[in-house]
């Protein structure tokens, strides 16, 4: 999950916080390591799970867990010399942009053999899909599950295109052809004062989730075809101004959020509460949009983020680690317990199937969101994912898409710079 990160490193043991401030910097080191289970992460969701969750219903364990927290863009930098060694940590978080590069690296640990495999007989297969290498071994599971839909301002939809429920929204951008034509129309009906989304990231995301290809088949790069659809839909939205032609994640991405002039975000589970919620609230105050949001599918399945743990291969507390992971993502009672606490949509089917008809956000006008994301997760592939998509995903946005959107280059292009990009960053791999 994309969440947060820390400006620093900071180091949390049991149900103690500190983030380091003298001249003594923890970056994970092993040292005194004997009586401890060391964990890595990017995410403070991690860190809360097991000083709030985990530790107090294990208070008679005979090691210490030490959680690192390191700053999300420096997590793989910090990561990369020390695994494999002694150095490494036991345990480490893996976020979706990257959890198939360490998957498939040979040096994560079987968990399925450690009692992850009869454990997660009710995860989502997604899920379990995104953890599992190419010879067939389960070596990370998460406890959420992040099927992506789009979020959209109910006062706009009932004034612009006379849909007063989330039932006639859906209906009206149930493919791409009718997302453009709704577009088109809030677009005129309000004087071009409203695009349909912020940034070509709201119709990037759902296009890469739904593709039938990944990034690398059989040591070549694909392009899927719909992948060339993206790009036509991107640029009819940027010359036509129904997009803001924002960059996703900018200052003036979030701040749409809080404004009359965006209509709708596509995000994932994890987007509303983390994204959607806190930006809903302009910064001084003086407008807010709350209780104005729906969310309904969309144009495409497909699914954004979370957050896998996995057990290094070189730890020698493997079975205290796959112990502290299978609570963490298939303890029944824990993942009921937080999908209420939190409103976190999490990867047991069982307890989604239990609890599902039992929510009503206030903030999407006491919508049940998580029915909804019950019905969406179900036509989730996660089979796409390669160990390459971080990579060749932002080639493709920086070299081929955003260019080709804005009028740059052309088509033909735009593809080539691409896979020349591509080329260069992998030269094994078979480009046409």
């Amino acid at each position: 999950m994309k969440k947060f990160m820390l400006a620093g490193l900071c180091v949390l043991g049991l149900g103690l916080a500190a983030c380091g401030g003298g001249e003594k910097k923890d970056s994970g080191s092993t040292a005194d390591k004997d009586n401890q289970l060391i964990v890595w992460t990017f995410t403070d969701e991690l860190s809360t799970m097991i000083n709030d969750y985990y530790l107090p219903a294990h208070k008679d364990l005979d090691f210490k867990v030490k959680v690192v927290a390191i700053p999300s863009e420096q997590f793989e930098t910090k990561l990369d010399p020390v695994l494999g060694s002694k150095d490494a940590p036991d345990v480490i978080a893996l976020e979706s942009a990257f959890v198939k590069k360490y998957v498939e690296s040979g040096m994560m640990a079987d968990i399925g053999s450690l009692g992850l495999d009869e454990a997660s007989e009710n995860t989502f297969q997604y899920v379990k899909d995104v953890g599992t290498s190419k010879d067939g071994v389960l070596r990370a599971l998460a406890w959420q599950a992040a099927p992506g839909a789009f979020y959209y301002r109910d006062s706009l939809a009932k004034e612009l295109l006379g849909a007063d429920s989330p039932e006639q929204v859906q209906e009206r951008i149930s493919d791409y052809d009718k997302f453009y034509d709704a577009a088109k129309e809030i677009s005129e009906k309000s004087n071009n004062g409203v695009y349909m989304i912020s940034g070509i990231q709201d119709l990037a995301k759902p296009f890469f989730g739904q593709r039938e290809h990944g990034w690398v088949e059989d040591n070549k790069l694909v392009v899927d075809d719909s992948l060339l659809d993206l790009m036509d839909l991107s640029k009819k939205f940027v010359e036509e101004k129904l997009t803001q032609d924002t960059e996703g994640q900018s200052e003036a991405w979030f701040s749409g959020m809080s404004g009359d002039s965006i209509f709708g975000y596509s995000l994932p589970t994890w987007g509303l509460h983390y994204w959607l919620k806190p930006n809903a609230v302009s910064s001084d105050k003086a407008a807010t949009t709350e209780g104005d949001w729906r969310m309904v599918q969309g144009a495409a399945s497909w699914f954004w983020g979370g957050t896998w743990i996995g057990v290094t291969e070189t730890s020698d507390k493997k079975e205290a680690a796959a112990s502290l992971i299978k609570y963490l993502t298939t303890d029944e009672e824990f993942l009921t317990k937080w999908a209420k606490d939190t409103g976190d949509f999490v990867s047991s089917q069982t307890v989604v199937n239990e609890i599902k008809d039992d929510f009503s956000e206030e903030f999407l006008g006491g919508q049940n969101h998580y029915y909804e994301f019950s019905q969406m997760v179900e036509n989730i592939n996660a089979t796409i994912l390669t160990e390459y998509d971080q990579t060749i995903e932002s080639l493709f946005n920086d070299n081929c898409l955003t260019p080709y959107s804005k009028g740059e280059v052309s088509k033909d292009e735009a593809i080539d710079n691409f896979k020349a990009a591509v080329g260069d960053a992998y030269p094994d791999l078979e480009i046409d």
